[in-house]
């Protein structure tokens, strides 16, 4: 794998500050996760897209056998901090004897460092989104249990009219004018939730875990696409990036009247799953 730092690797040292989710907020999607999927005890989790533990930690603390992947080392970093603080905690200390969190650096889109038919539950957060459909669907497959797994996807959803909504609405309007498509984790969640009921899974209806509310500006969503690399999860020339944000500034002053209005709306976290079948069950 090249040491060539990611595009995550670059936002680790941010990424809590921008996107993070209270703690509470964080176990109760822990525990609606487990109650979807109905796991056991000591069954394999695996979680895509780990970053720095926000969620995973929270699972690590169970008695599960957790395994964290991620493409950047940054991220894992973060998580490995977060594992040593909380391993000199009261609850850590009457936990030694469970499984140890197992965190990989690997590359979603290439094959996953498990082994075939071992996997009771893939959660993922927030990154399914950023890797190829297909291959997601297949390695899930190759990897889940043969008497039935579950994949449950998780994302912070916004209302349509949201500041954080309307920003990235246009912003990824202006990179397709520029010539990028730009990923959004909504439509591509649908068409991988679909893609796994081509091969009989079952669909899982959606569960609002948790809802706060949010204060937000314009600015803040240019500030922020600002600190990190990059747009819509595409490496852009600086040039191009800037460009792009210019326009957006003039874009939000237009429709929201200044670029540090603001505006006070709903965020809530969703999961949304299914259930594969066993195999040998038929379609």
């Amino acid at each position: 794998m090249s040491n060539r730092p990611t595009l995550f690797d670059m936002q680790a040292e941010t990424y809590d500050q921008r996107v993070g989710i209270a703690a509470q907020d964080c176990q109760a999607i822990v525990r609606a996760v487990l109650a979807l999927a109905q796991t056991q005890p000591h069954d394999l989790l695996l979680e895509m897209g780990a970053g720095t533990g926000m969620i995973g930690t929270w699972f690590a603390r169970l008695p599960l056998r957790y395994v964290g992947l991620d493409l950047s080392r940054g991220m894992l970093t973060g998580f490995r901090q977060r594992l040593a603080v909380d391993s000199g905690t009261p609850l850590a200390r009457q936990c030694r004897r469970r499984a140890q969190p197992f965190l990989l650096q690997a590359d979603g889109n290439a094959p996953w460092p498990l082994a075939d038919a071992t996997v009771r539950l893939i959660f993922s957060s927030r990154a399914l989104h950023l890797l190829n459909l297909p291959h997601v669907v297949h390695e899930s497959l190759r990897v889940a249990r043969p008497e039935g797994a579950s994949i449950i996807i998780g994302r912070v959803q916004r209302q349509d009219d949201s500041v954080a909504t309307m920003m990235q609405r246009e912003m990824l309007r202006l990179l397709r004018q520029h010539g990028f498509q730009g990923r959004a984790g909504g439509p591509h969640q649908r068409q991988l939730l679909a893609a796994y009921r081509q091969y009989g899974a079952t669909a899982l209806a959606p569960v609002e875990v948790a809802r706060w509310p949010v204060r937000r500006t314009p600015w803040q969503s240019i500030e922020a696409w600002h600190a990190k690399p990059g747009l819509g999860g595409i490496d852009l020339a600086p040039d191009v990036k800037q460009t792009i944000l210019d326009a957006l500034c003039r874009w939000a002053t237009g429709t929201f009247g200044a670029l540090h209005h603001e505006v006070v709306s709903q965020e809530s976290y969703v999961l949304q799953g299914i259930h594969l079948r066993p195999a040998g069950s038929g379609r």
